[in-house]
């Protein structure tokens, strides 16, 4: 186990289970990106595991939503047009299949090196193959604000 330390006398060990986010909602590949959309704005994720018949098979965010519409948001005509789009485009489309995953008891600042090498925002915390949560760039912030106290 490494120690915590972003450059300052004070170091705290920490790990990936410390600090993620578990239970995590998910949605199916087969969901719409409304169905996303919606849940992004009532419950305020950013990053949403995508489960499948055989366990975690992807990950949907914020910026793939913002994608796949364009990030347009000028008119009210585009609005329009956004709703259309997410409601025919389903999760599998548009989710990212190509996931770094990482242990609960993995160090954190593996989490981190992750994150910044592959510059995603999340990292899905599983064991054996089960999802246990996620780890994200909050969640590390979070972590290194309270060890400052």
């Amino acid at each position: 186990m490494y120690l915590l330390n972003f450059g300052y006398t004070k170091s705290i060990a920490m790990l990936v289970e410390e600090a993620m986010t578990a239970h995590t909602r998910t949605v199916s590949p087969d969901q719409s990106l409304s169905d996303v959309r919606t849940i992004f704005e009532e419950e305020g994720f950013r990053h949403l595991p995508v489960m499948g018949n055989d366990g975690l098979v992807g990950m949907i965010t914020h910026t793939d939503l913002m994608r796949v519409t364009y990030g347009a948001h000028i008119a009210e005509a585009d609005f329009e047009v956004n709703d259309l789009i997410l409601e025919s485009t389903t999760v599998e489309e548009s989710m990212s299949k190509d996931l770094k995953t990482i242990e609960s008891g993995a160090d954190l600042k593996e989490a981190a090196r992750i994150m910044r090498k592959y510059k995603i925002g999340c990292v899905p915390v599983v064991e054996n193959g089960d999802l246990l949560g996620l780890i994200t760039t909050t969640d590390i912030l979070s972590a290194y604000i309270k060890s400052s106290v």
